[in-house]
């Protein structure tokens, strides 16, 4: 178990007891997850989902330069790279989702079109 500490949420009886998560609740879980995985899952897990919470972050800032672009590119460039041992795990069958495949055109979409006002990647 975690600590209580200032700013996180404190779910006092786990993840695994909620029924619904909402918004706020799957950000704070964001918040700590990459610290609990540390020394529990193999490296390329934890450097997928660092990749991951990067990109995210990168994608919810107001406005994008091409130094952001260029971020938000690494970040998912070093996810596909170790993705694969999420297979070799047995933790996932493929990575035909629907999701991850929206991430490739992301980038290219704020790159023609300015704006992300159709994307919303606050529930992440």
């Amino acid at each position: 178990t975690l600590p209580q500490c200032s700013g996180i949420h404190h779910f006092k009886d786990g993840w695994s007891k909620l029924s619904q998560v909402s918004r706020t609740e799957r950000k704070q879980m964001a918040k700590v997850v990459l610290g609990c995985l540390v020394s529990k899952v193999p490296n390329d897990v934890l450097t997928c989902h660092k990749a991951l919470l990067d990109f995210v972050y990168l994608a919810q800032y107001p406005s994008c330069d091409n130094d952001t672009l260029e971020y938000m590119e690494a970040a998912l460039t070093l996810f596909h790279k170790h993705k694969e041992v999420f297979i070799s795990q047995g933790i996932q069958d493929h990575f035909n989702v629907l999701k991850f495949h929206s991430l490739l055109h992301y980038i290219e979409c704020i790159k023609q079109y300015g704006t992300t006002d159709n994307y919303n990647m606050e529930a992440f």
